[in-house]
C-alpha cells in the first residue's frame, strides 16, 4: 500500500520540524510499504519554507511543496494531486491527534471503507479541550445534522484518509479550499453513498497553551454557518 500523508503548514516555523520528524519516526517504525509525508507551505511568511526543504534534503521519505494559494484546503489538494498514491491522508501540524491512531486510519482503507475519520465524539476517544471549544465543536456537529441531515459526528477533525477512488471522483467537485475543505469533502461522499468510518483518537489541543489567536472559534463559527448554507443550496441544485 503507497501512502502520501499531507502536513498543510502555515507559518509553522515554531512546531514544524519537530512535529514532522516525530511523524517520520512513527511512520518509520509503525507502518510497512511505501509512504510519503508532504508538508504543504501553504505560502508561509516565516522560516517554515526553509525548514521544510531543509527536511527534505535530509530525508527521502519528506516531501517540500510550496502552495500558492492559502487555505489548508488548497494545501491538502495540492498535497494529494501532485503525489500518486493508494491512500491520501492529512494530519494538522499541531499534532493535536496523537498518531496512535495513524495505523487505523490506514486498516480503514484497507478493509474497503471510502474515508476513514478522526472522531472526537467517538465512545472510544480521549479529548482534552476548552469549554469554547466544545460547545463550537456541538454545535457545528448540531448544525450539520439538522441543515445537511448528516449521520457523521466530528466533521472538522483534522485527521482523515481518503482512497484513490475518493481523490479521483470527488476531490475536483470539492470548491472550498479553507477550513471547511475537509467537511465539504466527507458531506458529498455521504451523499453519494460512499463508505465512510468513524475512529477513536486521542486529542488535545495544543495550541492553547502558544497561539490561542491562530483560529477565532466565534468568527470560524460564522464563518462554518454560512458555508453550510451554501452547500445546503448548491445540493439541492
Amino acid at each position: 500500500m503507497k501512502i502520501v500523508i499531507a502536513i498543510p503548514a502555515y507559518n509553522e516555523e515554531k512546531i514544524l520540524e519537530k512535529n514532522v520528524l516525530k511523524i517520520f519516526e512513527f511512520c518509520k517504525n509503525n507502518l510497512a510499504g511505501d509512504w510519503q509525508i508532504v508538508i504543504a507551505d501553504n505560502k508561509s511568511i516565516d522560516q517554515t519554507s526553509a525548514i521544510g526543504k531543509n527536511l527534505a534534503s535530509r530525508h527521502p521519505e519528506i516531501k517540500y511543496l510550496f502552495v500558492g494559494v492559502k487555505g489548508k484546503g488548497a494545501a491538502i489538494k495540492a498535497a494529494w494531486q501532485d503525489f500518486s498514491a493508494d491512500v491520501y491522508c492529512f494530519m494538522d501540524a499541531d499534532l493535536a491527534t496523537d498518531l496512535a491512531a495513524l495505523p487505523l486510519l490506514f486498516s480503514g482503507i484497507g478493509e474497503g471503507s471510502d474515508i476513514v475519520i478522526g472522531s472526537r465524539f467517538h465512545s472510544g476517544s480521549q479529548v482534552e479541550r476548552s469549554l469554547v471549544r466544545r460547545v463550537f465543536s456541538l454545535g457545528y456537529h448540531l448544525a450539520l445534522k439538522i441543515l445537511l441531515q448528516t449521520k457523521i459526528k466530528d466533521m472538522p477533525c483534522g485527521f482523515k484518509a481518503i482512497n484513490s477512488k475518493i481523490k479521483e471522483s470527488l476531490l475536483p467537485l470539492v470548491l472550498d479550499n479553507e477550513w471547511f475543505f475537509d467537511s465539504e469533502l466527507v458531506i458529498l461522499a455521504e451523499k453519494k453513498g460512499y463508505k465512510i468510518k468513524e475512529i477513536p483518537v486521542v486529542w488535545h489541543d495544543p495550541r492553547e497553551g502558544f497561539d490561542k489567536s491562530r483560529v477565532k472559534p466565534v468568527s470560524l463559527a460564522l464563518a462554518y454557518f454560512k458555508k453550510i448554507l451554501i452547500l445546503k443550496k448548491r445540493l439541492k441544485q
